[in-house]
């Protein structure tokens, strides 16, 4: 009987810890997540303050006689994520496509195009790719030098902007750049990472307004997120 008692006792000890554990983790947790949502509400204020203060597009220009400073490469987020869209393959769809092509090409043979021809072939073969074949996995990294993406570093320096958007579920970041190629970063990412994210861009780059949204951007890069609704 006694030694029964000591056993209910431990067990009823080691509920109580684990339950004492779930609590402070979750408490943690929710720290953690609250000073998210602070760090987020001042990114924004920022950034209304920058549209309010923003020049006429393309008056600002980097000197070439300031001073560079030597920043060490410290990381500060990094994920990992599909490098492109995943797009499901219809084989239906694709036989259709691949006819019409092919009577194209039948007529472009007939006038000598053959250029194009090729061109048009090998676009068939790439969609083809890109339909049976899934994204590669990259690694994507904020440092404070600058944006690391798939080996490539940017630095803040060339970076110009940044945007969020949503395509079936799926949330990417697009960074514009001020170089000619490439002329913006496209990353794929997951919900949970986008304000920690914002916070971090929010203090270097400006969240450029997308609201003017084509069909031909929808298409590409689904739903465009202001920055008051992240």
């Amino acid at each position: 009987m006694a030694k029964s008692k000591v056993k209910k006792k431990i067990s009823l000890a080691d509920e109580l810890s684990d339950i004492a554990k779930v609590l402070s983790g979750e408490l943690e947790l929710r720290k953690r997540e609250e000073e998210v949502e602070k760090l987020a509400k001042k990114a924004k204020e920022k950034q209304i303050e920058l549209k309010r203060k923003s020049v006429v597009k393309g008056e600002a220009k980097v000197e070439a006689d300031v001073e560079k400073k030597v920043v060490q490469k410290i990381k500060l987020f990094e994920w990992e994520a599909p490098m492109r869209f995943n797009q499901p393959f219809n084989p239906k769809m694709f036989l259709i496509i691949t006819g019409v092509m092919l009577l194209f090409i039948m007529y472009l043979a007939v006038l000598g195009h053959y250029g194009l021809m090729a061109s048009i072939i090998a676009l068939l073969f790439l969609f083809y790719v890109l339909g049976t074949t899934p994204p590669a996995i990259v690694t994507h990294q904020i440092n404070t030098k600058g944006i690391e993406s798939m080996g490539s570093l940017y630095e803040w320096l060339v970076l110009d902007s940044f945007w969020f958007s949503k395509r079936e579920g799926q949330y990417m970041l697009a960074v514009e750049t001020k170089l000619r190629f490439p002329g913006r970063l496209l990353m794929l990412l997951d919900e949970k990472d986008v304000k920690a994210l914002f916070v971090l861009l929010a203090d270097k780059l400006e969240y450029k307004d997308m609201r003017k949204w084509s069909r031909l951007n929808q298409m590409n890069f689904g739903e465009y997120i202001p920055f008051e609704k992240l």
